[in-house]
């Protein structure tokens, strides 16, 4: 077992062999996870789907880094016809273990192999949530219509099927939301909200049912089918309309008539006119063309030369106030002598190696580059630690901001820069840094680290979100009773 708190090996007495930290409570934790994992896993072959979820979330709160536990808990969504929550916990899964033998692997690329399944996955989410929003309403019957459309896409919705139920029953089509329970339960059959639903229409399933196809489950309301239609309707003056009819028929002769005789020897001498003007216009528009691109490039020569003069000015003038390279070579070599490595550094930003007209100069400027960066890089990180260990974390940010710039990818840098970000509020840029550390460094140690904030960041949004769902799929069960 690997420490929490450093990453070094746990010894069998339960204190790290590397930092001392007593890692009892985390291996408690860990048997914790693995029981929950083994009671879901026994749920999950009894077919209790929604049992199993439970219990893995459970073991997920314990351990979530338990790879095992993740992968399954994914199958289990992906079973009850939630594949975009399955495929997050296979890519949460993928970033913490992330070696060739997690199936989390497979699972991922059997997905990404096939677009068309995340087009379906957009379009059951926009569905479904429209459907709740239309049960909010009262609208019922669209609903219905938008919930089909959803079982159509997703079979194995068990979600999209006990909302199809209740609307069933508050239309009072019990049959009907008999019929939607028993698929629900097809898929989860241990599903406690189908079982009471059942119970509240009087029914006790046997053994697990079969699923019914969405295509003959009925969203109408069986209230109209004992609506007739009305009687056809004779119009008596019928021999009227059919001679205007028939004048219609007349008229409509004429004008092909026209169109076939006529028109076409007008059209022929049009046409001849018509080719003469197009050459015309065709050979003025492409001598205008090439005068425009004659403009065009030699525009863009003068822009260029342009360029390079004022590029070559600001060698030896400064810009809008600022001062020249040579002027601030000059100040960087006074502060270099002192020396005041940050403030040396803070004016070698200000040139540009290629655009100094010596070799002499560039020489210079490249010496003083190689000692100074790394050494006001380091000055300060430190000032910036000092900050951030006083609270101080709008003031530590400028100092890491600053650090990481002089320096060539310290991820160090970056991973105190993320969790200023952090303190001060700014999560996406955090979450942004976190993942380049996670994805570039390399470093064992800062991808553990930055996955406990970065990652649980991203679980935390995903739990509200469900959370959300929850909620408003149990304020319609209240709305429905």
């Amino acid at each position: 077992m690997k420490c929490v708190k450093c990453g070094h090996n746990v010894g069998n007495d339960g204190f790290c062999t590397g930092c001392g930290f007593e890692n009892k409570h985390i291996k408690k934790a860990y048997n914790t996870a693995n029981y929950y994992y083994n009671l879901g896993l026994e749920k999950a072959n009894m077919r209790d789907l929604s049992g199993a979820a439970a219990c893995l979330e459970k073991a997920l709160t314990y351990n979530k880094s338990q790879k095992d536990a993740r992968n399954l808990l994914g199958l289990i969504y992906y079973q009850m016809g939630e594949a975009g929550k399955a495929y997050i916990q296979w890519k949460i899964s993928a970033q913490l273990i992330t070696i060739e033998e997690n199936l989390a692997n497979l699972y991922i690329r059997d997905m990404e192999e096939h677009p068309a399944i995340f087009e379906s996955i957009n379009e059951s989410a926009k569905k479904f949530n429209l459907a709740i929003s239309y049960a909010k309403q009262g609208s019922d019957d669209l609903a219905m219509i938008q919930i089909k459309k959803v079982l159509s896409l997703t079979p194995n919705f068990v979600r999209g099927h006990l909302l199809f139920a209740l609307l069933h029953m508050r239309a009072g089509d019990n049959n009907a939301a008999k019929a939607d329970l028993y698929n629900a339960l097809a898929i989860d059959n241990y599903n406690t909200t189908a079982l009471r639903y059942l119970s509240e229409l009087g029914e006790k399933p046997k053994g697990a049912p079969q699923l019914v196809n969405a295509e003959k489950l009925k969203p109408e309301n069986d209230n109209l089918k004992n609506v007739r239609p009305v009687d056809h309707y004779e119009d008596p003056n019928r021999e009227q309309w059919k001679q205007f009819v028939y004048m219609l028929i007349g008229l409509a002769i004429g004008v092909v008539a026209m169109f076939v005789l006529v028109i076409p020897s007008v059209k022929a001498g049009v046409s001849v006119d018509y080719n003469n003007l197009k050459k015309e216009y065709t050979q003025t528009v492409q001598e205008k063309d090439s005068e425009i691109s004659q403009l065009q490039e030699d525009k863009q020569s003068l822009e260029t030369e342009n360029d390079n003069l004022k590029s070559s000015l600001s060698v030896y003038e400064g810009t809008d106030g600022e001062d020249s390279m040579y002027d601030s070579l000059l100040k960087a070599t006074q502060q270099f002598a002192v020396p005041n490595y940050v403030e040396c550094a803070k004016y070698l930003a200000k040139i540009k190696k290629k655009d100094l007209p010596s070799s002499t100069s560039q020489n210079m400027y490249q010496e003083m580059k190689d000692t100074t960066y790394p050494a006001a890089s380091s000055i300060l990180y430190d000032t910036g630690m000092e900050k951030y260990n006083k609270y101080q974390y709008e003031e530590a940010l400028k100092d890491f901001k600053q650090a990481y710039k002089y320096s060539d990818n310290n991820y160090e840098t970056l991973y105190q820069l993320a969790m200023c970000y952090k303190r001060t509020g700014d999560v996406d840029k955090a979450t942004q840094y976190f993942y380049d550390i996670i994805n570039k460094s390399g470093d064992e140690d800062l991808i553990r680290r930055a996955c406990n904030y970065g990652l649980d960041m991203q679980i935390n949004d995903g739990k509200q979100a469900a959370q959300a769902a929850a909620a408003g799929a149990a304020a319609s069960s209240e709305t429905s009773n």
